[in-house]
């Protein structure tokens, strides 16, 4: 199979070696990207005070850290990006999810679906209601994009 760069039929996903050799690379280290989730977290809390969550939540939802060993930055950015969901008024949430491209719903659903999973440290109620908004913006396509992806956050 001269076709293939990566022989997929060897791999067991049970341990998710797919994941590990599909790693998406960078080209920084560890401190370089909590930096620059640092750097955004400033810009998008300078956002939600000028009031502008369009721009705050597009700010939180770019650059995502993907992949294992990234468990400090993913965790500092999902806090982000759940502090800019319930930052955001109520009655914004169509206007501001509509605003988004399809990508950025994808990964917003992607840090819903992780807050879900640690209750503890998000407002479940606020991320359910944000993620019917993004259902009914985005179809269920949206759902099946997210759950299909093999990006990790």
């Amino acid at each position: 199979m001269a076709h293939r760069k990566l022989a997929i039929d060897g791999f067991d996903e049970e341990h998710e070696q797919i994941a590990e050799q599909m790693q998406y690379m960078s080209t920084k280290s560890d401190s370089e990207i909590m930096l620059m989730v640092d750097q955004k977290a400033s810009a998008v809390r300078a956002a939600i005070t000028r009031g502008n969550s369009t721009e705050a939540l597009e700010r939180a939802l770019a650059e995502p850290p993907y992949g294992r060993g990234q468990e400090a930055a993913q965790s500092a950015n999902a806090l982000l990006v759940a502090e800019v969901l319930m930052a955001t008024r109520t009655q914004d949430v169509n206007g501001v999810v509509g605003g988004l491209s399809e990508d950025d719903r994808d990964v917003l659903l992607k840090y819903i679906y992780h807050g879900l999973a640690h209750p503890a440290e998000f407002n479940c109620g606020v991320l359910l209601s944000w993620h019917e908004r993004v259902v009914e913006a985005g179809g269920l396509g949206s759902i099946v994009r997210v759950m299909a992806d093999r990006k990790i956050l």
